[in-house]
């Protein structure tokens, strides 16, 4: 296995912290970070577009992927996690694609899924989105070692996430507490589910007693 060159698009270099997950995963690779695209592409085994906001027009490499968290072609658009747990999936999924004109429509390469817990809040499944993204760039290295990474076109219903604004997170006092359960586990703490009581706004977060592990029922599955 020869050492590979990475090179990861982020948004903003205080958005990426994910060191730990590096040394796990890439220590032995070649692994740079920026906020443009690197002038040759053919210098890089793989080009990852990081939660990258911006749209790259066209885009013919076959190096240059992302990771969108949902089973795609369903779940493409804004705020997967929030919606994984709001709508009850019963898995969460990671699909790793290649970067295609229009949004997360690019032929599928890899995706892995794990059962969604009763425990799992949008704050751990986000820890776990990195994690498993970082390990499944790995895996796609190892897989497609002096070949050309190839996957497989996205086929089934399409469906579309809508994007979220703050206001989204407020909660109605006069309903049930227990059909928000759902709303405040998708919540996460950056931005958290909110309420008012005679005009005053009062923040809302849960967190389980029982924290959770890193999902043993965890699933890889290549498309090539």
């Amino acid at each position: 296995f020869e050492l590979k060159k990475i090179f990861f698009l982020v948004n903003d270099f205080n958005e990426f912290n994910f060191n730990e997950y590096i040394q796990k995963y890439l220590k032995k690779m070649d692994v740079s970070i920026g906020t443009n695209l690197p002038a040759k592409n053919e210098n890089f085994d793989l080009i990852i577009l990081w939660n990258y906001k911006k749209i790259i027009k066209n885009i013919s490499k076959k190096n240059i992927i992302l990771f969108h968290s949902s089973e795609l072609p369903d779940g493409k658009g804004w705020a997967p996690i929030y919606y994984a747990i709001k709508n009850r999936k019963k898995n969460y999924v990671i699909s790793g694609i290649f970067a295609d004109n229009k949004v997360d429509s690019g032929d599928i390469i890899v995706q892995a899924k794990f059962q969604i817990k009763d425990n799992h809040t949008a704050e751990f499944i986000r820890k776990l989105d990195s994690e498993i993204s970082i390990m499944l760039i790995k895996k796609i290295l190892i897989r497609f070692n002096k070949k050309q990474i190839s996957g497989k076109k996205q086929i089934g219903k399409i469906s579309y996430n809508l994007k979220r604004n703050i206001e989204d997170n407020k909660i109605d006092v006069n309903t049930k507490f227990s059909s928000n359960i759902d709303h405040l586990r998708a919540c996460e703490q950056k931005h958290p589910a909110f309420f008012y009581k005679n005009k005053t706004k009062y923040l809302i977060f849960v967190e389980p007693i029982e924290k959770p592990n890193f999902p043993k029922d965890l699933e890889i599955k290549f498309f090539n």
